[in-house]
């Protein structure tokens, strides 16, 4: 159901943004995770490191907290060029007409971002431990990747509302609920 006063391109940005965010946050994790799995293994350093008298279970939420901050980092300055972008492009008046969008409003964006850069880094750390060179975890990652793209555009599709089973999808209810904080 449209927005009065808002044309359906207006509402497909407003989709589009909390797709592109998430992406580039998947993005931002991407090598990290393969760098300290599949890099280590391939450099030789996993075993040394394994050995040392580090517990393994600290060792790997070193690794997680690394990905998720570096994830993070990407999504925060993605988000902010967004902003930035839009507001000095006009575009912003245009989506969010003279009210602007909020600090509070970014700042649940930001957080919706934090639960899905801690899931997406466990996800991309588990596949990524199973491959033996840099090359192999990208090959990994490519199908993964691409099955991730589907829920993203499938919130974009036009009158479909975050209600029902779609609250349990992994990168369509953030998607869905990203969209409708930005409206």
């Amino acid at each position: 159901e449209p927005v009065p006063g808002m044309s359906s391109g207006m509402l497909s940005l407003t989709s589009l943004i909390p797709v592109v965010l998430i992406l580039m946050t998947i993005t931002g994790g991407v090598y990290p995770a393969i760098d300290l799995t599949a890099g280590e293994r391939e450099r030789g350093t996993m075993e040394m490191l394994i050995s040392s008298p580090v517990p393994r279970m600290e060792l790997l939420f070193a690794k997680f907290v690394a990905v998720v901050l570096i994830a993070m980092m990407t999504a925060l300055v993605n988000m902010i060029s967004m902003v930035v972008t839009l507001m000095a492009s006009g575009l912003g008046r245009i989506l969010w007409g003279e009210g602007q969008v909020s600090w509070l409003t970014l700042g649940q964006i930001l957080l919706l971002l934090v639960l899905f850069a801690c899931f997406f880094s466990a996800v991309l750390l588990s596949l990524t431990s199973f491959a033996r060179s840099f090359k192999e975890a990208q090959a990994y990652l490519i199908p993964l990747m691409m099955i991730s793209l589907a829920p993203g555009m499938m919130s974009l599709l036009p009158g479909i509302k975050l209600e029902g089973w779609l609250l349990i999808v992994p990168l369509l209810n953030i998607s869905l609920l990203g969209r409708d904080l930005l409206q």
